[in-house]
């Protein structure tokens, strides 16, 4: 570590309130509060984290958009049902 990367320690003055939500946010974002804070400072907006629960429906979206895949061939509306759920599956990636 050069001196230039040393790192400094910073005290901060908190309500309760402001305090309790730091510490939601950065379990939130699976970040202690420092690396949730050191993010916001460099002018990035920390993410949560999905649940298990986003990632299986995720996953059982685009088992049903496959198999609405193979059964376009037989019918127009599948086609249509799979754009949808590409429209879907864009959106929840922008959410998450």
């Amino acid at each position: 570590m050069s001196a230039n990367d040393e790192k400094v320690r910073l005290k901060i003055r908190l309500t309760e309130e402001e305090k309790v939500k730091l510490e939601h946010n950065a379990v939130l974002c699976g970040l202690t509060q420092s690396e949730y804070f050191r993010q916001l400072c460099l002018d990035k907006r920390p993410r949560p984290k999905q649940p298990p629960e986003f990632w299986e429906l995720l996953d059982a979206i685009y088992d049903c958009h496959s198999k609405l895949e193979q059964l376009a061939v037989y019918s127009p509306e599948a086609a249509e049902e799979c754009s949808r759920l590409e429209n879907l599956v864009l959106f929840l990636q922008e959410v998450s």
